[in-house]
């Protein structure tokens, strides 16, 4: 438990944060590589191009009176004044004064993020539809007024409703709250400025081997956050769990299946470089995964952790049920698809995932906020993962 909890601590401590393309991300890539080697796997860091972000102040001044903005992540900066245009349905987006406006979206129409342009794994004609009308329109900025969105933003207030690389239009949110002079605004001047810079960079996967290469288990974590959190239960936990089944499963066991230890890095980013990586990387060899393994929102400190399963045989299923009544902090949960595992769930592949028995708190308190903290996770909870882990792999 001292151990999972340095782990923890270490990842969380990287400068600025994990997310995909900065320092900190590339440290925390090297802690974990040297955590596998030091345990006796083969590692390799696999590179990938990605874009890294920096954001500042946003603010949007109409005569005497301003207001604070919290900048899209992966979005541009402006400097620039313009009329404001409110808009609280689609039909609205495609108003011919909308050109070169500070255009405020609400109501309705910012019930949900968007899904960004480029997602690999699933797409929205809706959302395509909205997107492809503001790109018609053209304001200089986009602002938002949101509040949350756990299941897709976690504790994030307000949410982003773009967070897209890829998306050329400047972009923030404000709180509904804090919006009353915004809508208050239809056809005033406004001033509007946000800090904002996209950083083309690179990032890598950490994947450490052990065993026979015909047949294997893949066990997953995403090492990387969203920008500006410390990301412990999402998921420095996850990544501890790895490191702890790598040192329990150590230089000296004999492995009758192949095993592969995954710490992926992208899983938190608008374009999920890492996933993408990987999945060109296994290209005609995913058949040779007979269970993918997912770790994501785990070791949270209340309640105990819940697993489920995805497409698995259910004579397999029933003998790692049984397997699991040794934990009394196991218990069986229901599916969820917003992490990795569901890459493999969706294509009808086999997959196991654990998360905490209490997701929808968790994801409205913690998810990619800066409460995110070292203190919320119970190492106990950890290391029974990873045992977990070990009995079903010595199983298999």
């Amino acid at each position: 438990m001292d151990r999972v909890r340095e782990i923890v601590e270490q990842l969380c401590r990287v400068v600025p944060d994990r997310r995909p393309g900065s320092s900190g991300n590339g440290d925390a890539v090297d802690y974990v590589a040297r955590r596998f080697r030091e345990a006796g796997w083969d590692v390799s860091l696999s590179e990938f191009a990605c874009l890294d972000w920096v954001g500042g102040e946003g603010e949007v001044t109409i005569g005497a009176e301003s207001v604070r903005l919290v900048p899209s992540p992966y979005g541009l900066g402006v400097d620039a004044t313009g009329p404001v245009r409110i808009a609280t349905r689609k039909q609205d987006l495609s108003s011919g004064d909308i050109s070169d406006s500070v255009l405020v979206v609400a109501g309705d129409l910012v019930s949900e993020p968007l899904t960004p342009k480029a997602y690999p794994f699933y797409g929205s004609d809706e959302h395509t539809a909205i997107i492809e009308a503001l790109e018609v329109a053209q304001p200089i900025a986009i602002v938002s007024v949101t509040g949350k969105h756990p299941a897709l933003c976690g504790a994030l207030d307000p949410f982003p409703w773009i967070e897209d690389g890829d998306f050329e239009i400047p972009a923030a949110a404000v709180r509904p709250s804090d919006a009353g002079v915004l809508l208050e605004s239809e056809g005033k001047r406004a001033g509007i400025s946000i800090e904002a810079r996209r950083i083309p960079s690179n990032a890598r996967n950490v994947v450490a081997r052990r065993g026979p290469s015909d047949r294997r288990l893949v066990v997953c974590a995403h090492i990387d956050t969203k920008p500006g959190t410390p990301g412990a239960v999402d998921n420095a936990a996850g990544v501890a769990a790895l490191v702890t089944l790598a040192d329990q499963l150590g230089h000296d066991r004999e492995l009758s299946v192949g095993v592969e230890l995954l710490a992926v890095n992208g899983e938190d980013h608008f374009a999920a470089p890492g996933e993408v990586a990987w999945l060109e990387a296994n290209e005609g060899r995913l058949d040779t995964i007979e269970l993918f393994i997912n770790i994501d929102g785990a070791g949270y400190r209340e309640g105990a952790t819940a697993f489920s399963f995805y497409n698995v045989d259910p004579q397999r299923a029933d003998t790692t049920r049984e397997a699991f009544t040794r934990f009394d902090d196991l218990v069986e949960g229901p599916q969820w698809f917003q992490s990795d595992h569901a890459i493999f769930a969706m294509g009808g592949r086999p997959a196991l995932a654990f998360t905490t028995e209490l997701v929808e708190e968790m994801l409205a308190e913690l998810f990619h906020a800066d409460t995110d903290t070292p203190d919320h996770i119970e190492p106990a909870r950890i290391v029974n993962i990873a045992t977990a882990m070990e009995t079903l792999i010595t199983d298999w």
